[in-house]
């Protein structure tokens, strides 16, 4: 039995004593993709629970706050942002609330076994922890070598690495300092905070209709939701991903092999049949490989769900282009994501002809004045080819610096790493020759109406 396993047996024990529960036709096995994975041991019915983990098992922003100002000996008004930070005065946020708690029990573990300090109560995450994968296991970018970031070289992915690293390490730093444990390093924060990317629900499953009744929730009809925050739900996610899979997310009272009355819990609910000695998969919702590798460490191939995300740098918008965007409810700062039919949005689209056309307000001509109609339409031809030829060309620079690829002779790059980022580079090129495809015939389109003479005037021959 390898380490992680055997810790994961101890997990689970933990996790039953505390009212979680799994289904008894499962087992926990490596899978040499997937690793640590569960597998069922017969076959188990549609409409069937997997897994169950109680609301007070899981760990939330709130939970950690308690746990961290109890052992730090600080009030909740002391975790902010200090003077000289790039978010002075600010509260912490979730994430460095979570991680700071799950940071503070390897703290804590290296106390106890080193002298008699008493491993504080409100700690009581050690058993999930202890199961997660080990940091060398972690395949985000934030874990890998100068060789293999590499590999990323002209995509987007690349700086979002790099503004993540950058982001972390000042949060690590904000929270070290804080609590003056010089023991919860950069490194611990890095694992944390990747646990938290990497295995997250949204906290609005932990609620539970006033009526007593259920809540059932689809992973691909998921939206954002401002109220809710990431919280870590032990046994919930063992289940790795796999798109499409017919999975809900039941949040309900449930029975409780420990205590009498059901507890309030959130399940994951298999909505068909599962053959026996089959890998059981959660579903995480569409997701664009750009996000699977950033944040939890794997790509899919093929991933229907893949995006390219464009981004628009204007140095500076003149107060007219400015005014005609918000009158169009438009926001040029927005990321603009190409998939992978080819279709480029329509916002994208729009907020070029406003820029390109420099703001201004259509003109309203009089349908009898040929000249005029003449004028307006030769002009809004013209635009159309200016914007369609700007996409194109922002299209054709990112294909180029993807095509370009890495430099050749990287020596530092481990096999699974190379293969994902292969695979995210390959379906970003897909994705904008599929854009440019689309792009083509539309302007060859255009070109034919302009020589058609759509762009004549009647009167003027």
């Amino acid at each position: 039995m390898t380490p992680q396993l055997d810790a994961a047996h101890r997990m689970l024990t933990w996790f039953r004593e505390n009212g979680g529960y799994i289904h008894p036709s499962t087992v926990l096995k490596p899978d040499p993709e997937t690793g640590l994975s569960v597998f069922s041991t017969s076959a188990i019915d549609s409409d069937t629970r997997l897994v169950s983990c109680p609301f007070d098992l899981a760990v939330t922003a709130p939970l950690a706050t308690l746990a961290i100002c109890e052992v730090s000996g600080l009030k909740e008004d002391a975790l902010v942002w200090p003077p000289g930070t790039s978010r002075a005065g600010e509260q912490w946020n979730e994430r460095m609330r979570i991680a700071a708690y799950l940071g503070l029990h390897w703290v804590w573990i290296d106390r106890q076994a080193e002298s008699s300090h008493l491993y504080p109560s409100v700690l009581r995450h050690w058993p999930y922890i202890e199961s997660l994968p080990a940091p060398e296991q972690l395949r985000t970018p934030l874990y890998f070598t100068d060789d293999e970031l590499r590999l990323l070289e002209g995509t987007n992915l690349l700086g979002a690495a790099q503004d993540r690293r950058k982001q972390w390490e000042e949060e690590s730093g904000v929270v070290r300092d804080a609590l003056k444990e010089v023991e919860l390093t950069r490194e611990r924060y890095f694992a944390a905070a990747t646990y938290l990317s990497s295995r997250a629900f949204p906290s609005a499953l932990l609620k539970i209709p006033e009526n007593g009744s259920s809540t059932t929730t689809s992973a691909v009809n998921t939206s954002p939701d401002e109220e809710s925050h990431p919280v870590l739900l032990p046994g919930v996610d063992l289940l790795n991903h796999a798109r499409g899979q017919p999975i809900l997310w039941l949040s309900a009272n449930v029975p409780c092999p420990i205590t009498s009355q059901p507890l309030p819990s959130i399940s994951l609910v298999t909505t068909g049949p599962q053959t026996q000695d089959t890998q059981l998969y959660n579903n995480y919702g569409a997701k664009p490989n750009e996000e699977f590798l950033l944040g939890y460490g794997f790509v899919l191939s093929p991933n229907p769900d893949d995006t390219v995300i464009l981004k628009l740098g204007f140095p500076s918008l003149s107060p007219a282009v400015q005014s005609a965007l918000t009158r169009k409810a438009l926001d040029p700062a927005k990321r603009f994501a190409l998939r992978r039919d080819g279709e480029i949005d329509k916002d994208l689209l729009e907020v070029l002809r406003v820029v390109i056309g420099g703001g201004e307000e259509e003109v309203h001509v009089d349908e009898e004045d040929e000249h005029g109609l003449h004028d307006k339409e030769e002009k809004e031809m013209q635009l159309e080819m200016d914007v369609l030829g700007t996409v194109g060309q922002m299209l054709e620079d990112k294909l180029a610096k993807l095509e370009n690829g890495p430099p050749e002779g990287l020596v530092d790059v481990r096999k699974d790493v190379r293969a994902m980022c292969n695979v995210y580079r390959q379906g970003q090129v897909e994705i904008i020759n599929a854009a440019l495809d689309k792009l083509e015939t539309r302007t060859e389109r255009l070109e034919k109406l302009i020589d058609q003479g759509m762009g004549e005037c009647s009167c003027c021959g």
